[in-house]
């Protein structure tokens, strides 16, 4: 999942799971799961102790990674929130979790989902 937000900050995430609505959280246990951001150039991957909280896939919202909302996207795909390092790694030396992904409180501008299939 790719984002742009209002901001120009370009951000999103990958989980090598589905995304099926009728599950809550996904477990990873390869840990291959991350967030990103190309604004600020870094990758924020999943916490060992927390792969149980990788995705969580609900009908009544969008794209969520970790357990804290670490980039939570509501069900509109215009607004959400994101709190990095609860799931995901996170120097707290650095500025405010909340708007560094997004730049911003309301984050969506555009948004390009892939799905990826080996055969």
């Amino acid at each position: 999942m790719v984002f742009q937000s209002q901001s120009g900050y370009i951000f999103g995430g990958y989980s090598p799971y589905q995304w099926l609505s009728d599950k809550s959280w996904v477990q990873d246990d390869s840990l291959s799961s991350f967030l990103f951001s190309q604004t600020h150039d870094q990758i924020y991957p999943l916490k060992q102790e927390q792969k149980q909280y990788a995705i969580c896939c609900n009908s009544g919202f969008g794209p969520a990674f970790g357990g804290g909302s670490d980039r939570y996207i509501n069900s509109d795909f215009k607004s959400g929130n994101s709190k990095l390092g609860d799931s995901y790694e996170w120097n707290k030396q650095q500025k405010e979790a909340y708007n560094h992904l997004f730049g911003q409180d309301k984050p969506i501008l555009e948004c390009e989902i892939f799905e990826l299939k080996f055969m």
